[in-house]
Parts: structure tokens; C-alpha cells; sequence
């Protein structure tokens, strides 16, 4: 009996460890085609937006849009 719960434990423990670090692929939409953006890249470019425009919000900034 103790081998058996011994055993049931390591099993959970395995599974739950295998769970966290193994994940699975991301699925995709179908219809998407090349050069199709997931949310995750999309949210990386809003932050690389934001970072660039508090990175140059200051008083005397040189504009280049210009």
C-alpha cells in the first residue's frame, strides 16, 4: 500500500511538472496568411511604441518627422 501512494505521488508530481514546462504550440486563426500577427506580437509593438515615444516626450526634443 505505501509503494502504491509513493508512486501515485511521484506521478502527479511528474505530470504537473511536465504540464508547466512543456507547453503546447500555439494555435493559430486559420485564415491567416503570411505576415498575419498574433496578439503577442501585436502587444510587443505597442510597447516598443510607447517606449519610443516617452524615450522622446522630453522639453526640447529634436523633431526628425519633419
Amino acid at each position: 500500500m505505501f509503494w502504491l501512494q509513493v508512486s501515485t505521488l511521484v506521478l502527479v508530481n511528474v505530470l504537473i511538472a511536465s504540464m508547466l514546462l512543456i507547453r503546447p504550440p500555439r494555435a493559430q486563426h486559420g485564415g491567416a496568411g503570411d505576415g498575419a500577427l498574433n496578439v503577442w506580437q501585436l502587444i510587443e509593438e505597442v510597447e516598443a511604441e510607447r517606449q519610443q515615444q516617452a524615450a522622446s516626450a522630453g522639453r526640447y526634443r529634436l523633431r526628425s518627422d519633419s
